[in-house]
């Protein structure tokens, strides 16, 4: 049997888990503030093109662009390439994180890669944030963008499957890291999504021409492109991963996820404040008890019922729109995306402190009477020689991944090197040419194929 004492949260605490509940009043205040916020979801955060809230998350977010391009443009340190006057308008500081920040994966349409016909077909200027994964401002864009500037090529998602593309001769892109060894060569790819991602902020440079109308496109929220993985469904013709492109192209961007959290932001702090109040003055507890926290049962019911009111408010505008225009990306574009992941994430926090350590518990007896059945030394031994072999797997595995990484490293440290002496101006032709013929090599060009003298070149164009 599984005792009950044995399973209670060590991180709550004991007199609060015997005493979790909440009593009518706490139920009040929860959809009382949930209710609140909801409303001001309604009126103030609505749609991303008619947001009262998000016009004004649009006007931080571009005082941040030019605030970013500011700072990068003075502690720029190059002598070619640098505008040599700061930039001024929004158009100008976006163009100037673009040159400084160039990236290999920044194709508008499917003419600028090298794919076959019908491939990204729909990738357009407005969704091509979206369909990059390295645009995306969360782990998972750092990872790609991190691969696609070490390999040369593109990732994308199209139709449900990620696929790596290779960017045209003529789409400008980068083809190699800056850095000297591996580790710096990551810094400054890590440095060059960081830039690019603020470029792309707030749209491209020529979608921010004063005078021009609108916002631009901006990057999709924080694991936004998951979505696209879900090709499936008819929702008006479209899977549910195309109705995802095309909120995204409604403006359904990371400025809109900042504006949708402010309720949200607003509900907690008020649930809390509420909670606190009531916590020193109405039960006599200390400060020290007072303070809102996790390890409090009663304050965990209350933030997923004020969230739960939220959403349900939510939730029914968001219908309402869905149903009076008739189609499903008006229903999502008026759902609050932050308030319905947060109640998620509450619930399944509170399932994983009320039963995480009853099924902890249950697999633990489980792996005990396994072991225990275990009865005959050979069996045992079996079970060690196996343990054995994967540390000796696991050790082997290890001194492989540093070669590897070793080898890579040093790879690139060659390909930098020439590739430094082959473009120095401050060298002769003839020395610069011999460094080109050694990347050349370096690069692993066929012999047959490289241009080593000026008779090689007289021959290659007859």
């Amino acid at each position: 049997m599984i005792d009950e004492k044995q399973c209670e949260p060590v991180n709550v605490l004991s007199d609060d888990w015997s005493k979790a509940k909440c009593d009518k009043y706490d139920y009040m205040m929860a959809v009382f503030c949930g209710g609140a916020a909801g409303l001001i979801d309604v009126f103030f955060v609505g749609d991303p093109l008619t947001s009262v809230l998000g016009k004004k998350v649009d006007n931080v977010a571009d005082g941040f662009v030019k605030k970013a391009a500011h700072f990068f443009w003075k502690n720029d340190k190059r002598t070619k390439g640098k505008s040599k006057d700061m930039p001024k308008t929004l158009e100008q500081c976006i163009s100037y994180l673009e040159q400084a920040f160039p990236v290999n994966y920044d194709a508008r349409y499917a003419k600028d890669l090298a794919v076959e016909k019908g491939v990204l077909d729909g990738m357009r200027p407005i969704n091509h944030h979206l369909l990059a994964l390295a645009h995306s401002p969360d782990p998972i864009g750092l990872i790609f963008s991190i691969i696609d500037q070490f390999m040369g090529y593109a990732t994308f998602i199209d139709k449900g499957k990620i696929i790596h593309a290779i960017p045209q001769k003529t789409s400008g892109a980068i083809p190699y890291l800056q850095g000297t060894n591996l580790p710096s060569m990551v810094f400054c790819g890590f440095v060059n999504w960081i830039g690019h991602i603020i470029s792309d902020l707030v749209g491209s440079s020529s979608t921010r021409k004063p005078g021009k109308i609108g916002r631009g496109a901006g990057i999709p929220m924080p694991f936004y492109e998951l979505f696209l993985l879900c090709d499936f469904g008819n929702f008006d013709g479209k899977t549910f991963a195309e109705t995802m492109i095309s909120v995204f192209e409604e403006g359904y961007d990371a400025r809109f996820g900042v504006t949708m959290a402010i309720p949200v932001v607003i509900n907690e702090l008020m649930i809390k404040v509420l909670w606190t109040v009531r916590q020193k003055f109405i039960r006599k507890k200390t400060w020290k008890e007072s303070i809102p926290t996790s390890k409090h049962a009663d304050l965990r019911i209350m933030l997923i019922v004020g969230n739960g009111t939220l959403c349900l408010v939510d939730g029914a505008d968001a219908a309402v729109h869905g149903i009076t225009e008739g189609n499903i990306v008006s229903f999502i574009c008026h759902l609050n995306l932050v308030g319905w992941v947060r109640l998620v994430m509450l619930v399944l926090k509170e399932l994983r402190i009320r039963f995480g350590p009853i099924i902890d518990q249950a697999l633990n007896q489980f792996v005990d009477k396994i072991l225990s059945d275990l009865r005959t030394p050979a069996e045992k031994e079996r079970i060690c020689a196996f343990y054995g072999r994967l540390e000796v797997y696991d050790k082997y595995l290890t001194e492989l991944l540093a070669e590897f990484v070793a080898a890579v490293e040093k790879e690139y440290q060659e390909l930098y090197i020439e590739i430094e002496a082959t473009f120095d101006d401050t060298r002769n032709s003839s020395d610069r040419a011999e460094h080109s013929v050694k990347l050349a090599q370096v690069s692993g060009v066929d012999e047959s194929r490289i241009v080593k003298s000026r008779k090689d070149l007289d021959d290659l164009f007859g």
